[in-house]
């Protein structure tokens, strides 16, 4: 969900927040999809990418899911399309970050599109969030819904929309959203159930007396064990310390959702930068039925940018904080590798079950490794869930020098520099798609495979990619960041 580029995510990581389980909790409501990405109501998830471009703005791609993974039917989305309201303009960020749900109980998952940069009257970077309706023939035509905070100086908005999220965060049944504003606000709630009339059920500010400025990502899930969304927000406290440190926000879901819970420093080693993808996930790694943290930090500096992942388990109340965080880096025994300079291991995480054992694993990505003497081809490791939480033990590594997967080893292909983990076949294994770097021609860009889970874990047999040319688009390039 983040950025029209890892620069642009890089941006965004300095001023959204950071939620739970990337899971949805179930809603109490009959009629809601299942799953909250299958637009064409078939059974099957639909795959979004937020990197294509398109002349002076970005553009999303949609691949309808099938039985094998995300097929041929493809549909394109922009600010021109039919049916999408505004126009495509230079700086509008239209597609920057992405979520979907079923926001008006039809049955149909619709997806949510941020365009934090959008202009409105003579208000500059008021943002909004563009709602594209499902259907049984797909998504079709779509509505706005703006930031509901007063711009704070005259002229200029609060870039509504940097990260957003979904979810029943007050417990009532009804789809939710969450987004990042640039404001004191810092995160804001707009209540469901949606209509395509604009309407809603009102909303609520997130940031408390002093707010919550420096947001920097959202993740929604269940962590706690009722039905309601809980939501982490990761960002910065000025009003605590500097910005050197990150802090984790965590908001429990039901009727008192948002008032905000103590924040708790999140450990590290004393660095500040922020990566370029999806720096948290959430999976109940232990299998003790609450969600558990997943924190990349690919881009520390004090380690030379080697990059590390803390573990933050859950508990009944959110976070277990007698429970001593978990780091991993690829020093850690059984994972393959070393721990090496620039690497970026942790840039970019993604939770799911891999190998259908009912606990989730991780996948983290380190788009700087070098390979075969290549500079930055990059690696995405899987480390596995098991009793007493995530190990190094009988973890694995895949980049494009590995058997089964397309292309070769090459400078600056990055292999992993966007990652997600999603039953696409719905065989009850998580499938993983990762984005590479990778230039086709002089003129195109971007590849993404389909790596397919196993009851061994991930397989690079009968992997599948998609680039410019097998999606037959007529644009230069295509790929991460995913909508999450």
């Amino acid at each position: 969900m983040r950025a029209t580029g890892i620069a642009l995510a890089a941006a965004a990581a300095v001023a959204a927040a950071v939620c739970t389980p990337i899971v949805l909790a179930p809603s109490a409501v009959a009629a809601a999809a299942r799953p909250a990405d299958d637009f064409d109501g078939d059974g099957y998830r639909d795959f979004v990418m937020l990197g294509g471009e398109h002349g002076k703005d970005g553009r999303v791609t949609v691949v309808y899911g099938t039985s094998t993974g995300p097929g041929t039917r493809v549909q394109t989305l922009h600010q021109d399309s039919p049916g999408i309201p505004g126009a495509v303009e230079e700086g509008d960020q239209w597609g920057f970050a992405a979520t979907s749900a079923d926001l008006d109980r039809d049955g149909y998952a619709d997806l949510v599109v941020a365009s934090p940069g959008e202009q409105v009257g003579d208000i500059k970077n008021r943002g909004g969030l563009t709602v594209v309706w499902g259907g049984s023939k797909g998504l079709g035509s779509g509505t706005v819904f703006s930031s509901p905070i007063a711009p704070e100086y005259p002229g200029s908005g609060d870039k509504f929309g940097l990260d957003v999220v979904a979810g029943d965060f007050d417990g009532d049944g009804d789809q939710d959203l969450t987004a990042i504003s640039d404001s004191q606000a810092g995160a804001v709630l707009l209540k469901g159930p949606f209509t395509r009339t604009g309407g809603h059920g009102g909303w609520q500010s997130l940031g408390g007396d002093y707010g919550l400025p420096n947001i920097s990502q959202l993740a929604a899930g269940r962590v706690t064990a009722d039905g309601a969304t809980d939501l982490y927000l990761l960002g910065r406290d000025l009003e605590r310390d500097t910005d050197v440190y990150l802090w984790v926000y965590f908001h429990r879901g039901g009727a008192d959702f948002t008032r905000r819970a103590s924040a708790t420093r999140i450990p590290d080693d004393g660095g500040h930068q922020l990566g370029g993808g999806p720096l948290t996930a959430i999976g109940d790694f232990d299998k003790d039925g609450y969600g558990d943290l997943a924190l990349g930090r690919g881009f520390e500096n004090p380690d030379g940018e080697r990059g590390y992942v803390t573990v933050q388990y859950g508990g009944p109340t959110g976070p277990d904080t007698a429970r001593t965080p978990v780091k991993f880096t690829q020093d850690t025994a059984g994972v393959p590798g070393a721990s090496e300079n620039e690497d970026h291991f942790g840039a970019v995480v993604a939770a799911g079950d891999v190998n259908g054992d009912g606990y989730a694993d991780l996948a983290v990505g380190a788009p700087g490794e070098d390979l075969e003497g290549k500079r930055d081809p990059g690696l995405v490791t899987v480390l596995l869930g098991r009793a007493g939480g995530l190990s190094g033990t009988g973890a694995k590594s895949y980049g494009q020098s590995t058997s089964g997967i397309a292309g070769t080893a090459e400078n600056d292909d990055r292999f992993g520099q966007d990652l997600k983990l999603t039953d696409y076949t719905r065989d009850g294994r998580a499938d993983l798609m990762v984005d590479v770097n990778e230039q086709l021609d002089n003129t195109r860009w971007g590849l993404v495979h389909l790596l397919k889970g196993t009851t061994s874990g991930i397989t690079a047999t009968a992997s599948k990619t998609y680039n410019v040319t097998s999606l037959n688009l007529p644009y230069t390039k295509v790929g991460g960041p995913f909508a999450q």
